[in-house]
């Protein structure tokens, strides 16, 4: 068997753990839920960071922080994980689903150019779907593996 992913508890893992357990901080919260949020931010060079519990719910956020609205449309892959599409879902949009390339299992973005070229018209730097009048909001691009 291959797994997808297997963790690593190979440095401090085993001792952050067990001071988590002794300490009763086994939540969102805490002394290195707070200490991450420092290290990412400072990494990335911005005033802040926010951890979330799982990769649906930063995902959500993202789409919100992006201006998601009910009725707006997300171009997604085709081949994806359910959490990009219940996050789509969660702010009420709708996805707009775009071929893969073989070759690298990624958003094929000759597909997007051409969804966005001749189902979409464009004005002030956004682009409306010709058929419905529904904002295109965002491309959620994804990675599966």
């Amino acid at each position: 068997m291959i797994a997808l992913s297997e963790p690593n508890l190979s440095g401090n893992e085993w001792k952050y753990i067990k001071e988590c357990l002794d300490t009763n901080w086994v939540s969102s919260v805490g002394k290195f839920v707070n200490q991450f949020e420092s290290v990412v931010a400072e990494y990335c060079g911005a005033g802040y960071a926010v951890a979330t519990s799982n990769g649906t719910t930063a995902l959500h956020l993202s789409l919100l922080i992006a201006g998601a609205k009910p009725g707006d449309l997300i171009i997604a892959p085709n081949i994806t994980f359910v959490a990009s599409i219940n996050a789509i879902k969660y702010v009420q949009a709708d996805p707009v689903l775009i071929d893969i390339t073989p070759d690298t299992w990624q958003m094929n973005l000759d597909l997007v150019e051409e969804f966005l070229r001749k189902e979409c018209s464009s004005a002030k730097n956004t682009y409306v779907h010709k058929a419905t009048g529904r904002v295109v909001r965002g491309i959620m691009p994804v990675h599966v593996l």
